[in-house]
């Protein structure tokens, strides 16, 4: 209103001035120009600005209209010229400002984008209030964005977001600025900006092309599911046709990513039939076959890609590749031969022509042609494409495996693990047919290695098959619980496989001992897999299996079964050796022996022959018939005479002759297994047996010559220490303990380097201890100990060390070496019993409060021991002497009841005595009869029981049964103590 009223003011003084005439045309001017005739209306400001020549307000009002009419009339660059005439020449005039904000824009669309920012700058500075600072921003931010400026863009668009009030360009501020994001890749911004245009302008004419972008964003984010969303809404029906069979496109590719085949399809259809002409109509046919072809639709498939195999661009290319794909996904592998050599012959260098090559080698392996295989895909091993050289490798690497060139495999298999950024699947597949090559190799722990990486990356890969070579490598390794655990995974319902499984696990459990599962699985191999080429094996081992479990009456029906075969495999002594066998373990002792005389007399030169005889001599023996074992034990040698059982038929016959008292007899044979087979494993016992006939005929000194003679002449025999040691060994039996100390303290100056030196510390130590030389016998022991206390040796010096000491009344000196070696031993039943020495050493030493707390430690930590009962017996005592009568009930009763030996005995017999102390003498006299009922086999406690029992009837002056009680004690014991003991009692009833 301020600038109209200016106007005409400075009209007025114009007409004043310089007459109406000129006033006239000024009013002209700008009735043609609000007529729209601009044209005329720039003549006419033209005219006037010539005529008048005062620059003034209505010079520059006349200069801005001029420049409006040639901007009317399409001539920015003329209407540039008086905008730039005004802005520079007339700084008060009105129409600066927006003169400033055309030329911006004129010079925008003229692409001229850093003189359009400084002018539009000028303005943001010149006149911060102006209307146009909104509108500004927002051009200077779409300047930055033609000019990729994308961070300067940005920093506009969002300031002109800001300045809602002066910015007619709001919703395409928004628009540019999530375009931009997502020129960026910033697709959740990009979605924010656009979901903001649509919220707050959704008339704007941008607002569909937003939910487009929306749509695409999303796709692009990977959220096809919201992409769906965006795209399915029913307001795009409205746009353009291009448009929106572009976002149908969108649409139903997001289908196809969510694998909505179906829907996918649906859509791909309804942009062919409804907008054949669209710009995406050759992806959206490439879309479609696609979607067939995930549907198994091949067929379909096959006819669009078909149709667009015709033309001549890229599109065309693939689409030939993937009919042939589809055919051969069809099953018409002939047909897709033919489609992939004509691709050959028509793109010979394109990308995809080794890719085709691959499909034709992976074509002729499916047919088994392994030959043309190799060709093809040696050829495509050059592909620039890393899938498919890794799968031309593998393959390969396959070919190479069912030829059983297992190091030809490992290479190729090698050379696709070679191959940078592989698929899981593919890296597995490879690591699975090198870890099978490595198996072959027998390279089990490298194929561990390889098929275990398998397992962890993806456990649900060829499951069967890398878990199936995983137990082959193991048990090849022994590992027997790591193989059972792998072939247990495999399903035994695999064609391929699940037999191999079964007979593996089955043979996990063999070899583990466990014949019992073992059987279980070869049971259920025969009667899955009967036709399989390990049935006789597996019928064999499930035989053993059920020898090995003692189910001696089941191995021999399977024995006999197979012995009953007319399979020539099975007929072999092996089997009649173990059928044999488990007959006699079944107890049928006849019929054991009468198919042991059949193996000999069937298969007489095979290797069980001379067994079958010792064992039926073994069996004599066992039943005590020692001659007929002799006999059959001479039969052996005769008919075998360079059996390597010669050496233990010997010696049998030495314990045959021993067992019924003919002494010289089997020392003739002893002697001949030293004779003849020096370096046996029966030597040893047969010096043995050679001592013990000579002792049992009372001559020692004759097996300590034989032992003399025996080692002079076999010094560097690896048993020859053993030998010797046994010379100890008869002179303590003898009591000759002096002789003993001699012979023990000669074996170690001649072998000091054997195992059993501190065996023999030990002796001597034990000898010294018989003849009373305490001190020796400490000094021996202590050698014993400090060499290994930790030894079953080096314990019992300990303990016999502590008896010394408390036998001396070394009370302390006792209690060290216990707490020396606790401190050096784990917790088992040695520590307890060390533990129970200590213990009673405290109590011999007085300091019953220590020995208490060490029973407890006992009871505690060894309470599966004899020597926590033990414990619990001693706090009975203790507790007793305290007068805590019902604490010392609780350990007796609870002894009595759980056990049945002699511990049990004398507790039940204190459990009486704690009654006849507080003067209980009724149930006094029933604990003491339950010791005379469950515990008669134990003397001591049940004459003790006698005693107490007439002391408990005396009590309740019943001497009729007190006589009956001491005169029980005097039937057994009359002239021992006890008797003694009794004889005083009665004569006090009298």
């Amino acid at each position: 209103m301020k600038q109209k009223l200016f106007i005409i003011i400075t009209l007025v003084s114009a007409a004043l001035v310089f007459g109406q005439n000129v006033a006239d045309k000024y009013y002209k001017a700008m009735d043609a120009y609000n007529g729209r005739d601009f044209g005329r209306a720039y003549d006419l400001f033209s005219e006037f600005v010539q005529s008048y020549g005062i620059q003034d307000e209505l010079f520059a009002t006349s200069q801005f209209y001029a420049g409006e009419s040639m901007l009317n009339l399409g001539k920015p660059e003329a209407a540039a010229s008086s905008f730039e005439f005004l802005v520079n020449s007339f700084s008060w005039s009105a129409f600066r400002e927006k003169a400033l904000y055309r030329l911006g824009l004129i010079y925008y669309e003229n692409k001229k984008f850093s003189v359009s920012r400084d002018r539009l700058k000028q303005l943001l500075d010149e006149y911060p209030e102006s209307e146009w600072v909104g509108s500004s921003l927002y051009w200077i931010g779409e300047s930055f964005s033609e000019e990729n400026r994308l961070e300067e863009a940005i920093q506009f668009l969002l300031d002109a977001i800001n300045n809602r009030k002066n910015n007619k360009f709001v919703d395409y501020a928004l628009f540019s600025l999530a375009n931009i994001f997502e020129k960026t890749g910033d697709y959740e911004s990009a979605v924010e900006y656009y979901d903001r245009l649509l919220s707050f302008h959704r008339d704007s004419p941008l607002a569909i092309s937003a939910q487009i972008r929306i749509g695409i964003c999303y796709f692009k984010l990977k959220d096809y599911q919201s992409s769906i969303l965006e795209l399915n809404n029913p307001s795009l029906t409205n746009l353009p046709p291009d448009m929106y069979a572009q976002s149908l496109y969108m649409l139903a590719n997001s289908y196809y990513r969510v694998q909505e085949y179906t829907n996918a399809e649906k859509t791909y259809l309804e942009i062919i039939q409804n907008f054949p002409s669209a710009d995406v109509i050759g992806e959206v046919k490439y879309g479609l076959a696609w979607s067939y072809f995930q549907q198994k639709k091949y067929n379909d498939a096959y006819k669009i890609f078909n149709g667009i195999s015709q033309g001549d661009d890229t599109l065309a290319v693939k689409s030939f590749y993937w009919k042939a794909e589809a055919k051969r996904y069809a099953g018409q592998e002939n047909e897709a031969f033919e489609i992939f050599k004509q691709f050959l012959e028509n793109y010979p260098n394109h990308e995809l022509a080794r890719g085709v090559q691959y499909q034709l080698g992976l074509l002729n392996y499916n047919q088994k042609k392994f030959e043309l295989a190799e060709r093809y895909l040696i050829a495509s091993v050059s592909s620039p494409d890393r899938n498919i050289r890794a799968r031309a490798f593998t393959l390969l690497g396959e070919i190479e495996l069912t030829k059983k060139s297992y190091d030809a495999a490992r290479k190729y298999f090698e050379a696709a693990l070679d191959v940078k950024t592989l698929s899981d699947e593919l890296q597995n597949r490879s690591m699975l047919g090198l870890g099978a090559a490595l198996y072959f190799l027998g390279r089990y722990e490298e194929a561990i290695e390889s098929l275990s990486d398998i397992d962890i990356r993806d456990a649900n890969f060829e499951k069967d098959k890398v878990n199936f070579y995983l137990a082959e490598n193991n048990y090849s390794l022994g590992n027997y619980r790591d193989a059972l655990r792998r072939y247990t995974i495999v399903d035994l319902g695999n064609d391929e496989l699940g037999a191999a499984a079964l007979y593996g696990r089955a043979y996990c459990y063999f070899s583990l001992k466990d014949y019992e599962n073992a059987s279980v699985q070869f049971r259920e191999f025969t009667l899955k897999f009967p036709g399989d080429k390990r049935i006789v094996d597996a019928k064999l081992r499930l035989a053993d299996a059920y020898f090995g479990s003692k189910n001696y009456v089941a191995a021999g029906d399977v024995y006999k079964d197979i012995v009953n075969s007319s399979q020539a495999a099975l007929n072999s002594p092996y089997v009649y050796f173990q059928y044999a066998q488990a007959l006699y373990k079944a107890g049928k002792t006849s019929e054991a022996i009468e198919e042991f005389r059949n193996l000999r007399q069937k298969h007489p030169n095979s290797e069980y022959g001379d067994r079958a005889l010792f064992i039926i001599g073994w069996i004599n023996f066992q039943r005590g018939n020692y001659n007929q074992a002799i006999a059959e034990y001479r039969n052996l040698m005769n008919t075998y005479p360079n059996s390597s059982l010669n050496p233990v038929v010997n010696y049998s016959i030495g314990d045959a002759y021993f067992n019924t008292g003919k002494y010289d007899s089997a020392i003739v044979n002893y002697q001949k297994v030293i004779l003849l087979y020096p370096n046996s494993n029966y030597v040893f016992d047969a010096i043995n047996g050679i001592q013990y006939s000579y002792v049992a005929k009372g001559q020692p000194d004759r097996a300590i010559a034989l032992i003399d003679e025996f080692v002079s002449k076999n010094p560097n025999l690896n048993f020859s220490d053993q030998v010797y040691f046994k010379k100890g060994e008869i002179y303590y039996s003898l009591r000759e303990y002096e002789f003993a100390k001699k012979s023990y303290q000669t074996f170690i100056s001649n072998y000091p380097q054997s195992e059993l030196v501190p065996n023999a510390y030990f002796w001597i130590g034990k000898s010294s201890q018989n003849l009373g030389e305490n001190e020796q016998a400490l000094f021996n022991f202590a050698k014993v100990y400090k060499s290994d206390i930790k030894s079953e040796t080096g314990i019992a010096a300990v303990i016999e060390s502590g008896k010394i000491f408390i036998s001396e009344e070394r009370y302390k000196e006792a209690v060290d070496l216990y707490d020396r070696a606790l401190g050096s031993l784990p917790r088992s039943d040695s520590y307890a019993e060390i533990l129970f020495s200590k213990a009673t050493a405290l109590i011999d030493q007085g300091s019953l409060d220590k020995s208490y707390g060490v029973f407890e430690e006992i009871i505690l930590y060894h309470p599966n021991t004899i020597f926590a009962d033990k414990a619990k017996f001693e706090l009975g005592l203790i507790e007793m002497a305290a007068k805590r009568y019902s604490n010392a009930e609780f350990y007796f009763q609870k002894l009595a009841e759980t056990r049945t030996d002699d511990i049990g005995a004398k507790a039940q017999y204190f459990f009486g005595v704690s009654k006849f102390e507080q003067k209980r003498f009724t149930e006094a006299i029933t604990a003491f009869v339950r010791v005379r009922t469950t515990f008669s086999a134990y003397d001591e406690w049940l004459t003790k029981s006698y005693l107490k029992m007439g002391d408990s009837y005396f009590a309740l002056k019943d001497n009729r049964k007190a006589e009956e009680m001491y005169r029980a004690v005097l039937a057994s014991h009359r002239s021992d103590v006890y008797g003694r003991e009794a004889q005083n009692k009665l004569r006090a009833l009298r």
